[in-house]
């Protein structure tokens, strides 16, 4: 039988209703009434309903003014009190659809998308653990408990703790999601939250422990079991040369192409670009000579090679996309191979602050290096002023000498026909 409603009364006209609700189960055994408060929203302009405890009419009108004076400034201030009762799930969907028609609109990349709606799910965990509370209160306990909750959190892969790194980039989508919340008026407060202090990493990879890494590089893709393990361990060793012969960041190195390499009558050419930012660069031709070694392996040991059907330079294994991730646990691996301390407190960025350190250290002005490297010169003088043992004064490659920078032959070790 379906559910007969009507309005006992309307308590404040046009604002505040009681309704009668009554229906019967399908067998008509059971008759089942229930009193319910209407309350209109003008700005969202919709009722919401809520539920009663009480049984009789003179009671359920005393509830009726009560729910009215806990959701009247709510009410006036244009917040839905229906999102009160609404499951988070609800809110983080229609959240995350957003976001990817964002994705889809190029104001933001899908990567970034999938990766806020992964940072959703440890606060859906913790809203489950603390009672499903409403989003305002969400709010406050997560103030109160979410950096102690998540401090003693493991990574689910690894078994590890949870960096300062990742945790703050997981605390700032949460942050959007709750502005999300504020402006589309379902709740009324985002938590205030500080970021957790970042350990900086600008060590530079130590300058006697690189000709023993590009060893153990060389014999690693040596001993790649298959194909496809060589191809993508060629490609992180030519990210660290790239990144330790012209400072360019991990990101450059994904979109590079390779129309990007302009070669001319007064040298070669590349063009760098990141998230925001671009710039076009002279290389020396080691660089470009480390290009075409990389351009060559691929001819001879990915099927039908091309650069139009395979136009990333660091593509992955038969797909002409650009390589997303490089695996910390093989650079790890390399670095813990050379013997040199501490491995894991290098990043795959420390090869970019090699660059950078050894230009200064060589004699390298500030401001021509920012302007090489695509930086502020106030960011490196801050960043490395106590990286240096020299006065920076000159130009980048000025005190390099003439042969670091020339083209040799294409190494012999290269010619790994033999494994396949």
């Amino acid at each position: 039988m379906p559910v007969k409603q009507r309005v006992v009364e309307h308590i404040i006209p046009k604002k505040l209703a009681l309704i009668d609700r009554v229906w019967t189960n399908a067998d008509q055994s059971k008759t089942t009434q229930t009193y319910m408060a209407r309350l209109w929203q003008p700005t969202v302009k919709r009722y919401s309903f809520i539920k009663l405890e009480s049984t009789s009419v003179h009671n359920a009108k005393q509830e009726c003014f009560e729910h009215w004076t806990k959701h009247a400034g709510d009410i006036k201030d244009g917040r839905d009190i229906g999102s009160h009762h609404r499951k988070l799930r609800t809110f983080i969907d229609e959240f995350l659809e957003i976001q990817r028609s964002r994705a889809r609109n190029k104001q933001i990349t899908e990567k970034r998308a999938q990766v806020i709606g992964h940072h959703l799910v440890s606060l859906e965990k913790f809203w489950a653990l603390e009672s499903k509370p409403t989003l305002d209160e969400l709010s406050r306990l997560y103030e109160i408990k979410w950096q102690n909750y998540r401090s003693v959190q493991k990574a689910e892969k690894t078994g590890k703790i949870l960096s300062a790194r990742y945790r703050n980039n997981e605390t700032n989508s949460h942050k959007q999601f709750f502005r999300w919340c504020e402006t589309e008026r379902y709740s009324s407060r985002i938590p205030k939250v500080k970021d957790l202090k970042v350990k900086r990493t600008n060590a530079p990879f130590p300058a006697e422990y690189y000709p023993k890494l590009l060893s153990v590089t060389r014999e690693s893709i040596k001993n790649g079991r298959n194909p496809r393990i060589r191809y993508e361990h060629m490609n992180y060793r030519y990210v660290i040369l790239l990144m330790s012969g012209i400072g360019c960041r991990v990101l450059e190195c994904k979109n590079l192409r390779w129309t990007d390499i302009d070669v001319r009558k007064n040298g070669i050419f590349l063009y760098l670009h990141g998230k925001d930012k671009e710039r076009t660069i002279r290389i020396p031709d080691r660089i470009y000579g480390h290009l075409m070694d990389l351009r060559k392996y691929k001819d001879e040991h990915h099927p039908n090679y091309n650069e139009e059907d395979y136009p990333h330079i660091f593509n992955t294994w038969l797909s002409p996309t650009a390589t997303n991730h490089y695996a910390g646990e093989v650079r790890r691996r390399w670095m813990t191979a050379t013997g040199m301390p501490n491995p894991d407190d290098y990043e795959l960025v420390c090869f970019r602050h090699k660059f950078i350190t050894d230009a200064l250290n060589n004699g390298a002005h500030s401001l021509t290096i920012a302007s090489y490297c695509g930086t502020s010169q106030k960011m490196i003088e801050d960043t490395y002023s106590g990286l240096v043992d020299t006065q920076v004064y000159d130009l980048v490659f000025k005190n390099t000498p003439d042969d670091a920078l020339t083209r040799n032959e294409t190494p012999k070790w290269l010619n790994l026909s033999s494994n396949g």
